[in-house]
């Protein structure tokens, strides 16, 4: 039986389609028109440039290749509801140049419009052959907005399994937003970064350097110098630094009615910072400043030495004090003691040292002395009491005594200025 409905190539579309496939480029689709035939159902012309009784020209809302035969170009167009009026029974297919490239009849069908009192959304589809698809432009106007049912759930199943391959991905993944951090992590994100990153979230959150909240390590005590190397896992120090204290003065050999004593030596300055250790070029150089020696008799005893932490912080030391001369009982006399050192370079805190007090001797009375205090601890003692003394040495940084003799004594010794210390916090 001849088919009495069918879709064939003008012969422009054939010239065109041939043109196309030889010279490597491609026909591009663009509008598709209906039309009345007439008034009645025509038969398609391959001579034909127009339709018959063209009723309506749009672009196109679909255009694609027929799955099930790749061979089949299938092109769709939707009539809304409020637009109609007139009997379908042709379907032309245009390219960008308007030129007729395919042609169809179709049963005819009446399509209403809105205000007539009946209204449908109508679909006309077009099939073609050709022999290559390669040779035309499957491509729509993305302004058209019209879309079949079966186009729209085809597109919702796409786009739920496109959507369901990435969410399930998205689950899989170790690390899915590098953005944001995960709870089960615990901030291991930041650190993996490195120790910057792990400062300026500390810095942020009010918790710097200056703040030190991290866990402690360890705390290690230097009394020689040395080299500084951190705890494995230190990145945060705080470091002390205390330099050596003034020698007190000694007291000379006396006599029947003599006294002599020494004043006190200085205490040494003390300098704190808070260090950040990917700062620093390691190991660090550190000196620990001995104690200045006291004085023997006549001879003046030594000030202290600086201590030091690399080019960081310094903490200068304690000066000498002075060795007492004899003088005779009922004499005034006041013998000059040691300055204090004071700390340079610290951030934290630069803290000067006490001041050795000076040997008072008065008419009826006489008092060596006392070794000024340092950070850590107190200078050795003044003295006045009914027998010979020599003077108390300091420690940590403070100064010595000054020696106290009464009469008929030999020589005595001042009390030696304390060592510095080096003092290194470790935090996290």
């Amino acid at each position: 039986m001849t088919a009495k409905y069918y879709a064939l190539l003008t012969n422009l579309g054939v010239a065109k389609l041939a043109n196309a496939t030889a010279l490597g480029t491609q026909l591009s689709l663009t509008q598709m028109a209906v039309g009345d035939g007439g008034g009645a159902l025509p038969t398609p012309d391959p001579a034909q440039t127009k339709l018959i009784g063209e009723k309506r020209r749009a672009s196109l809302n679909s255009l694609s290749v027929d799955p099930a035969n790749t061979n089949q170009i299938i092109a769709e167009q939707i009539i809304p509801e409020d637009q109609g009026g007139f009997w379908i029974r042709e379907i032309g297919l245009f390219d960008q140049d308007n030129t007729l490239i395919a042609i169809a009849n179709c049963p005819e069908t009446y399509k209403p419009q809105l205000q007539e009192g009946s209204g449908r959304t109508q679909t006309v589809r077009m099939i073609i052959v050709v022999n290559s698809t390669e040779a035309v432009t499957l491509k729509i106007d993305p302004s058209v907005v019209l879309a079949t049912r079966k186009y729209v759930d085809d597109k919702v199943i796409e786009v739920k399994a496109y959507a369901d391959d990435v969410m399930a991905k998205h689950l899989a993944a170790a690390n899915p937003h590098n953005q944001y951090l995960q709870i089960s992590k615990s901030l291991a994100e930041i650190k993996a970064v490195g120790p910057d990153a792990v400062a300026a979230v500390l810095t942020n959150l009010g918790l710097g350097v200056n703040k030190f909240q991290g866990r402690i390590l360890n705390i290690l005590k230097f009394t020689k110098s040395g080299s500084y190397s951190p705890t494995e896992g230190t990145r945060f120090i705080k470091v002390y630094v205390t330099g050596g204290g003034g020698g007190g003065g000694g007291a000379v050999a006396t006599g029947s009615n003599q006294g002599a004593i020494g004043s006190g030596g200085g205490a040494a300055g003390t300098a704190i910072s808070h260090l950040i250790i990917s700062d620093l070029s390691l190991p660090v150089n550190f000196t620990v400043g001995t104690g200045g020696s006291g004085g023997n008799g006549a001879q003046e005893p030594q000030s202290g030495k600086n201590s030091s932490f690399g080019t960081f912080l310094t903490a200068s030391a304690g000066a000498r004090a002075a060795s007492g001369q004899i003088f005779n009982f009922g004499e005034s006399r006041i013998l000059a003691n040691g300055g204090a050192g004071i700390g340079n370079g610290g951030n934290f805190l630069n803290l000067k040292g006490q001041p050795g007090t000076p040997a008072l001797t008065f008419s009826g009375s006489y008092e060596s002395g006392g070794g000024g205090a340092s950070y850590y601890a107190g200078g050795g003692d003044p003295i006045a009491a009914g027998v010979t003394y020599p003077g108390q040495e300091g420690i940590l940084g403070a100064g010595g005594a000054g020696a106290f003799n009464v009469q008929n004594s030999p020589n005595q010794q001042g009390g030696k200025g304390g060592d510095g210390i080096i003092i290194i916090e470790e935090y996290t």
